[in-house]
């Protein structure tokens, strides 16, 4: 059974105005996690269609997140040029109901592969099931091709104004799939309507992601740019 994106939606917006009124009256000012997982039990599926074109050159992404049974997959493709070379990325993503990844599986037109397992608690394995030390403690990953899973961290945590949050990432470059861990950081500085700011940080770079009530990125500057 499908869900109706606009019927989850009034759902979405109903529980962050009850949660947000007891927690007015609690003196706090938190963001409560706006979570579609959550609310799809009982064998419903909610599918969701991005678009997302590069602000840095020819590019962009078809993605479809899929809810159901509270797991979450995506799908995606992106095509982009790179050094005046055509690439074409296929990659898949499998996340338990908490946002916590499961597996990542990319492929690349020129024959590069990768897979990576992990427990959702700081553990990654490659495709031989073969623990990877050096990853150990990162539950996110930052893959470099698609502004998706800058979603990762900001739809696993719960969120405090003007509080940031440090992370541990699989930080995956594109197109030569080198990986390895870095630390990056999150602060949610505004609310307008659905759409919430957060300033992301990643070792020298700082930037403003701009994104809407499913958590997904509306405004990368100068990088990505949401057109569906």
């Amino acid at each position: 059974m499908y869900v109706n994106e606009g019927h989850l939606l009034k759902a979405l917006l109903t529980l962050n105005v009850v949660t947000g009124f007891y927690q007015r009256m609690a003196g706090k000012s938190f963001e409560p996690r706006n979570d579609p997982a959550r609310l799809i039990t009982g064998g419903m599926m909610l599918k969701k269609t991005v678009i997302w074109g590069s602000r840095e050159g020819f590019g962009s992404e078809y993605l479809e997140l899929t809810i159901f049974n509270n797991e979450i997959k995506v799908n995606s493709t992106v095509i982009f040029l790179d050094d005046h070379s055509p690439y074409k990325v296929d990659f898949q993503v499998w996340l338990n109901h908490n946002w916590e990844m499961k597996q990542l599986d990319v492929s690349i037109s020129n024959g590069k592969s990768l897979r990576l397992s992990s427990d959702g608690k700081g553990r990654w394995f490659d495709i031989k099931g073969q623990e990877l030390h050096d990853l150990s403690g990162a539950i996110d990953i930052d893959l470099s091709c698609t502004p998706f899973t800058n979603s990762l961290p900001i739809n696993r945590k719960k969120w405090r104004l003007d509080q940031p949050q440090e992370f541990e990432m699989v930080f995956i470059s594109v197109p030569d799939l080198a990986f390895r861990k870095v630390h990056q950081s999150y602060e949610w500085i505004q609310k307008t309507g659905e759409k919430r700011k957060f300033c992301y940080r990643s070792d020298t770079y700082e930037t403003v992601l701009e994104v809407d009530s499913y958590g997904l990125v509306v405004d990368y500057p100068e990088v990505f740019t949401r057109m569906y």
